[in-house]
């Protein structure tokens, strides 16, 4: 048998690949081909038809081989992926031309490869969140394409994100926001190109944004009443908000689930901190909230200190005393917000609002006014009260004259002994001052008093209470009368003689006495003769002096003569006179 070189040659058909979607980019194309590695491997892509043809030399002429069937050997196709063999059923030695021994096989190996490699794709490093179908990645976004392929091995990887493609060599960074397509494939080295394959997914860089809302009654926005309530309202403008979080004054973060109520805070000044994370883990105001939004606010739990003032007549006694001409004032104090309103009721009656000073129900007796305030944040304050007694009557004045006094007919007569009183009443806030004055003069503080003057006198008078109401002017007159009565002797014969001096009666004489008066008339009229007791001149239970025989004895007599008018001014007069002979 002679040397005989057979030599196989392969020809091959080339196919093209379609792109998967309009929004693929451009995508190379692939020729299907033989690829024979360094090891001297072979490869052919399955779909390539195989003409095989032999050589007696290597530099020979080539002889087609044609099978038994030539329908089907020429071309010939690999029907089995991976190792394909051309085989001769017994080896021969080249050197002897005989069966090598032991027997064996020649074979000829050829690689088919049909399929296209095939690519995974893995995320990492970035939080993960799914919802509806959509695919959301936080931070820090990066991914790896891990390809294999079984028979000829995997040539390349290509990505294309945003743009054309790119090869794949090592993780790939995705710091772009927003909706990406990936698209990926592999080819191997017969040219063998895997379906692009494609992952849509949301990268979200940006943080929540969350916003408070003061819910409630509230002064310039910071100044809260302690019923208001603090609402969260956050947004994310992609994965969606996971969770807000809230803090008072440096506490530890709650989440937030609804309005937050403040009232539980002391009062005075506080901060709320609050931010929110969305589904990938952004985080509002950096990680942990470090420089998350802050609310400075004054919460105002303390309600207004409301006060009054009277104003005008009043005085303290039994009660506080006022007057109709008093006014009452409100007003009131508070420590933040300011005050709203003052409002008051008067004896129970309808609440209204302090605008002015009022006056009190001139009613006398006792009233009460019940009064409160509000702030501008409507802390309420406890109930106050003003309890005063309405005095709205003058005092009583009336005008005593002590003895001696007489009346005759519509004229008191007094003497200038007679002291004259004033006397007041007033059964509220009591008598503050009592005036008078006499005949016209001005009024001056009253003390008692007498009228010195001979002569009809006009007093007036009032008195004033300590809440000011002046009593309605009096009068009252008088007449002082200081003058005795005029005191009257006469005898009844005329002297006889005269004895030193003196007058000289006979015995038989009689001695008559009387006095008038020219205002109130002779009460009575009492003599003594000699030093003796005085006695009546006249009265019922004696005799008339002067139907007396009191001059039997002839020597000298004294008789002292004491005259009264109604009034117990007195007059006296004493005579000295002789009875005998009238001379000696």
């Amino acid at each position: 048998m002679s040397n005989l070189k057979i030599s196989f040659v392969v020809c091959f058909v080339f196919a093209t690949t379609i792109a998967l979607s309009q929004n693929e980019p451009s995508k190379p194309s692939y020729e299907n081909q033989v690829y024979i590695n360094d090891a001297g491997d072979i490869y052919v892509q399955k779909q390539l038809p195989m003409y095989l043809k032999f050589s007696t030399d290597p530099n020979g002429t080539n002889y087609d081989l044609k099978g038994k069937k030539p329908e089907y050997s020429e071309p010939m196709y690999l029907d089995t992926e991976g190792p394909n063999y051309i085989r001769s059923k017994w080896a021969v030695d080249p050197a002897t031309g005989k069966t090598a021994s032991p027997q064996q096989e020649v074979l000829y190996e050829v690689n088919a490869d049909g399929l296209a490699p095939i690519t995974t794709l893995r995320f990492q490093d970035a939080p993960k969140y799914v919802s509806g179908g959509t695919t959301y990645f936080g931070k820090n976004l990066a991914f790896t394409l891990t390809p294999r392929d079984a028979v000829s091995g995997v040539k390349l990887t290509q990505y294309a994100l945003g743009g054309g493609y790119s090869d794949y060599s090592t993780n790939v960074s995705v710091g772009k926001e927003g909706a990406q397509v990936l698209y990926y494939y592999s080819a191997d080295f017969v040219g063998n190109a895997e379906k692009t394959k494609s992952s849509s997914f949301i990268v979200d860089l940006t943080a929540p944004k969350t916003n408070y809302e003061v819910v409630g009654i509230n002064k310039d926005g910071n100044i809260l009443s302690p019923k208001v309530k603090l609402k969260l309202t956050s947004s994310d403008n992609l994965s969606g908000v996971k969770t807000t979080y809230y803090s008072f004054d440096g506490g530890s973060p709650k989440g937030y689930y609804g309005q937050v109520a403040a009232g539980g805070l002391s009062d005075g000044e506080h901060t709320f901190k609050y931010y929110s994370v969305d589904n990938v883990k952004n985080m509002e105001g950096g990680d942990g909230g470090v420089n998350a939004s802050t609310f400075k606010f004054y919460l105002d739990k303390i309600p207004p200190v409301p006060t009054h003032e009277v104003k005008g007549d009043q005085h303290k006694g039994n009660y506080h005393y006022v007057s109709p001409r008093t006014t009452f004032a409100l007003a009131a104090t508070d420590n933040k917000a300011g005050v709203k309103n003052i409002y008051y009721r008067i004896d129970g009656g309808e609440r209204v609002t302090y605008n002015s000073e009022f006056k009190m129900t001139n009613v006398r007796g006792v009233h009460n006014v019940k009064y409160d305030a509000n702030d501008l944040v409507e802390n309420l304050s406890s109930n106050h009260y003003i309890n005063v007694f309405m005095d709205n009557e003058g005092p009583e004045t009336g005008i005593i004259y002590s003895n001696p006094q007489f009346m005759d007919r519509d004229t008191l007569f007094i003497t200038s002994k007679s002291n004259i009183s004033l006397k007041t009443r007033d059964d509220a806030s009591g008598v503050k001052s009592v005036e008078y004055s006499i005949d016209g003069d001005g009024f001056k503080n009253y003390a008692q008093f007498t009228l010195p003057n001979e002569g009809y006198h006009t007093i007036k008078f009032r008195s004033t209470d300590n809440v000011n109401n002046k009593e309605t002017e009096k009068e009252s007159s008088c007449y002082i009368d200081n003058t005795a009565p005029e005191i009257f002797i006469k005898f009844s014969i005329k002297a006889i003689g005269s004895k030193k001096g003196l007058p000289v009666y006979p015995n038989y004489t009689r001695m008559y006495v009387a006095a008038t008066d020219k205002k109130v008339g002779t009460e009575q009229i009492q003599y003594a003769m000699d030093g003796a007791a005085l006695q009546l001149y006249s009265s019922p239970q004696t005799l008339d002096a002067s139907e007396m025989n009191r001059f039997r004895k002839n020597k000298k007599y004294s008789v002292k003569v004491v005259a009264k008018d109604k009034l117990g001014n007195t007059s006296e007069e004493t005579i000295e006179f002789y009875v005998g002979k009238d001379s000696e």
